[in-house]
């Protein structure tokens, strides 16, 4: 099972969150968002959600030869969450064979773009960005969510910054975000080399990595290994 129980939040997704950290305030995308471990990790999102919201579970399983542990996920129900990024991702995996949470965010990575969209495209139904024109230029309307349940959400940076360098205590919720927002190189858009270096200690304390986290932290690395050893190949 996952580690992480259902935080007392709903209306913002992880993906949703994850893909607001890769929009600066005036609009324009962070060159973060452009990096693998972005769409990696807008994939792991999904899946995070996905098995929080009792759609997927996640079972570890001995590897095979060398390999060491494994995060399998299997499909509990295929009943729509109403997001339209978790159910796309919802469906590849119902439609798929059982693999690891490692396996499925290298499966899905394609599909990253889309998942992308979808969330931004509800964000926007939602009132918390807008479009302006055909620039497609993503736009926070305001620095605070709408009220949700009775409380009202600040902003994910200005939240993930107080967690950091302010010592407040993180929801389960903004735990995984902040750890997914590592793997995923997020932080680096809003937090200078030195905060980071400062703050590393910090963010391995309080950014938890769920099983199906860890299987997307393995992924990225394995992806980013993958590009280096393609780099380094000599032309023939």
């Amino acid at each position: 099972m996952s580690e992480m129980s259902t935080p007392g939040l709903t209306g913002i997704s992880l993906v949703e969150e994850l893909c607001l950290l890769a929009i600066e305030d005036d609009g324009s995308v962070a060159s973060t968002a452009g990096e693998p471990a972005f769409g990696m990790g807008v994939v792991g999102a999904c899946l995070v959600e996905l098995c929080i919201r009792g759609r997927l579970d996640a079972d570890v399983r001995p590897g095979e030869g060398d390999a060491g542990p494994q995060t399998i996920l299997m499909t509990l129900s295929q009943e729509p969450t109403g997001e339209p990024a978790l159910d796309a991702a919802l469906a590849y995996v119902a439609a798929g064979p059982v693999r690891s949470a490692a396996e499925w965010t290298h499966q899905l990575f394609p599909q990253a773009g889309e998942l992308v969209r979808k969330a931004l495209e509800r964000l926007q139904t939602r009132g918390v960005i807008e479009a302006r024109e055909a620039r497609f230029m993503w736009v926070l309307k305001t620095r605070r969510y709408p009220v949700l349940e009775g409380r009202e959400l600040q902003e994910a940076k200005l939240r993930i910054t107080e967690v950091l360098m302010g010592g407040t205590i993180p929801t389960p919720h903004d735990s995984v975000l902040i750890g997914l927002a590592s793997i995923s190189g997020l932080l680096r858009g809003f937090l200078s080399s030195a905060e980071l270096g400062r703050l590393q200690r910090r963010i391995d304390e309080v950014g938890s990595l769920d099983l199906v986290a860890r299987g997307v932290e393995d992924a990225i690395h394995e992806e980013i290994e993958l590009r280096a050893r393609g780099m380094m190949i000599p032309i023939m």
